[in-house]
């Protein structure tokens, strides 16, 4: 049956290779505006306690209405309850709802999707929201599925959860299931790279804001947070000397005292600085969610 989604995912994005690019962009901005109006009913929902998705309170919990809130962890949730969630609901679809819940509270800083930061997985994800982490992964090996076992044979993806930094779900406890739209998805990205790439609209993490075309953006538009351990952004400046000159002290503590006064990072400022070839580098601060890597360990698996 998976194969038939493969065929069904390959075929369409050989159909996306017939649109031209205004059918092409009328297509994703129908996409987004239906992303808008779903995104607008969860918003409305989550602020009066009420799940978008089962019109019932974010605190409730019913073996007969399996639903992507009860990672919120209601009382009564068990860590055997998730493979009803994964059955009715997809890889994305999970995935978007707790994007939008994390975002709800801090935008982007408690979504880890840096690829630089995996393991080099097909996806690797870890999500905060309060006192809880939720962490995706999927390897190479998992989405063409193992041969070990009956339960692991079919495509699927692993997650863990963790209250309070303590265990409560393990990457190893189960091997949840690509749903259809799931795999369909997977394989036209694998097909088109340089065409379809999976956006989460208004879960946004740190993969969108990080990035060659928002650098310089974060850099001149970056204050000093007040608290550095709150930072979404670190940034290491460098400047080398150009040949035959010197770097002057005196101009690199102007450059920091103007820095202060304006309330600006001194990375923006470097430009500035005399006989000098300068360069920033932009990582993640430590105000951003650490990614859950997923080891090698047997009891990883």
């Amino acid at each position: 049956m998976n194969e038939d989604f493969r065929a069904k995912g390959k075929n369409y994005a050989r159909f996306l290779d017939t649109l031209t690019p205004g059918q092409i962009a009328h297509g994703n901005e129908a996409n987004y505006r239906n992303a808008q109006d779903e995104f607008n009913r969860f918003v409305e929902s989550y602020e009066a306690g009420i799940c978008y998705l089962c019109d019932k309170t974010l605190t409730s919990f019913s073996k007969k209405s399996p639903c992507p809130h009860w990672l919120m962890k209601p009382k009564g949730f068990k860590k055997n309850d998730l493979p009803a969630i994964a059955e009715k609901y997809g890889f994305y679809q999970i995935q978007a709802f707790l994007r939008w819940v994390a975002n709800h509270d801090a935008f982007a800083r408690n979504i880890n999707d840096l690829s630089e930061e995996g393991t080099g997985k097909l996806f690797e994800v870890t999500i905060k929201w309060k006192n809880i982490e939720w962490a995706f992964s999927c390897a190479e090996s998992d989405y063409q599925g193992h041969a070990t076992s009956q339960h692991s044979k079919h495509q699927h993806y692993h997650f863990q959860m963790r209250l309070d930094n303590r265990p409560f779900i393990n990457y190893s406890d189960f091997h949840l299931p690509f749903n259809e739209i799931d795999i369909i998805n997977i394989e036209t990205m694998r097909a088109r790279p340089e065409k379809v790439k999976q956006r989460f609209s208004f879960g946004e993490g740190m993969s969108d804001l990080l990035s060659d075309e928002t650098v310089e953006h974060i850099v001149n538009a970056s204050a000093s947070p007040d608290q550095e351990s709150h930072g979404m952004f670190k940034l290491d400046s460098i400047a080398m000397a150009e040949e035959g000159k010197k770097i002057s002290g005196d101009d690199v503590y102007a450059l920091f005292q103007e820095a202060k006064e304006k309330g600006v990072t001194v990375a923006s400022l470097m430009h500035k600085l005399p006989n000098a070839r300068t360069q920033v580098i932009v990582t993640p601060g430590p105000g951003v969610v650490e990614q859950a890597p997923r080891g090698g360990r047997k009891n990883d698996a």
